[in-house]
């Protein structure tokens, strides 16, 4: 794959991770500039297109957690990784259940709550979210499990 290709293939996903932490499309267009910036200044030696594919979610995550420590943040002030995103568009929902969704994911730890949103929202696999977050796939699906219960129980709640 070329160097046109790979930006093409990879592009929504790393814009798409940088928004979800950083919430507003300024700060994610830096994270994005700084991921393609140090794929490109490395020497680029990858075992397979699924390596590649980790290196650059795990490279745009850590870029992004940089740039929020850079700029002052806290992780708590991710709480919102949907920034002002129509997240309904392509559910058959009501806006209540989104704003009910949104509001039982701020409430689950961060764990859980980074977890779901990749998996849901990024449509990451959970042997993607494992590489990205350095973390075991049984690791990961059972964080998912838990969250996804609590995630239950809060929406059950209110």
């Amino acid at each position: 794959m070329n160097d046109e290709e790979m930006v093409k293939a990879y592009s929504d996903m790393i814009y798409g991770v940088a928004m979800r932490y950083v919430r507003n499309r300024t700060d994610a267009d830096d994270v994005y500039s700084d991921v393609f910036y140090r794929y490109f200044r490395r020497e680029r030696k990858f075992d397979s297109e699924e390596h590649r594919k980790a290196w650059l979610l795990r490279v745009t995550v850590n870029a992004s957690k940089e740039f929020l420590m850079n700029r002052g943040y806290s992780e708590e002030l991710s709480d919102d990784m949907f920034g002002d995103e129509p997240i309904s568009a392509s559910w058959d929902t009501s806006m209540e259940d989104v704003i009910a969704v949104r509001e039982a994911l701020r409430q689950l730890d961060g764990d859980y709550r980074e977890i779901i949103e990749l998996y849901y929202f990024n449509g990451l696999s959970t042997s993607e979210i494992s590489a990205m977050l350095q973390k075991p796939v049984n690791t990961v699906k059972s964080q998912m499990l838990r969250g996804r219960e609590k995630l239950k129980v809060l929406l059950s709640a209110s």
